[in-house]
């Protein structure tokens, strides 16, 4: 066993020899166009990394709590389950009486679950964490694409926003041109 984890710190060791020899060497290469762009923020998307995976790392760990309560509550069930159930099924009477056994115990199980303060916590948790790692992820693209010259999210955002707001004004005159044009046909 311990021969085994020498041998894949090892090999860990060395592939993470390899990764950074190759990034060593891109980032010998001439920087013109976007690699220059890129190159002048290499520390910046570096510790964007790392913050990315760190947040990855805790969303892990909640997820990881969050199956072991689910989980936990599936057992449960399934032992009630098979305490509530008939022994053998043999009749029409028999599998409905399995059926109702298995929604009543699924529904106790899941319901104190649910209920629990403990899930509130770790289902919170977890979904701050999906949400950090998707800003992180957010943030990560937008930095690219203005390193790239191209639109950010938020800046195609606040077009779409004043678009919709464009068309809200063109409605309104329109319709204020029709009342207009409604009472000049009116009064002649």
């Amino acid at each position: 066993m311990a021969e085994n984890s020498k041998e894949s710190q090892g090999f860990a060791q060395e592939q993470m020899n390899k990764m950074f020899s190759f990034w060593t060497d891109v980032m010998k290469l001439p920087t013109i166009g976007p690699m220059y762009a890129f190159s002048k923020d290499v520390s910046s998307y570096a510790s964007d990394f790392v913050s990315l995976g760190k947040m990855m790392a805790e969303l892990k760990t909640s997820m990881d709590s969050y199956w072991a309560l689910v989980s936990t509550a599936y057992t449960r069930a399934m032992k009630e389950t098979m305490e509530r159930a008939p022994k053998q099924l043999l009749t029409k009477d028999d599998f409905e009486n399995y059926r109702r056994a298995a929604i009543e115990a699924f529904e106790d199980a899941f319901t104190e679950l649910f209920a629990s303060p403990e899930f509130s916590a770790v289902y919170g948790k977890m979904f701050s964490s999906q949400l950090d790692v998707s800003r992180s992820i957010q943030g990560i693209a937008e930095k690219n694409s203005k390193t790239l010259n191209l639109p950010t999210r938020s800046e195609v955002d606040e077009i779409l926003k004043d678009v919709a707001e464009l068309k809200r004004s063109v409605r309104d005159l329109k319709r204020s041109m029709e009342i207009k044009d409604d009472r000049a046909r009116a009064t002649t």
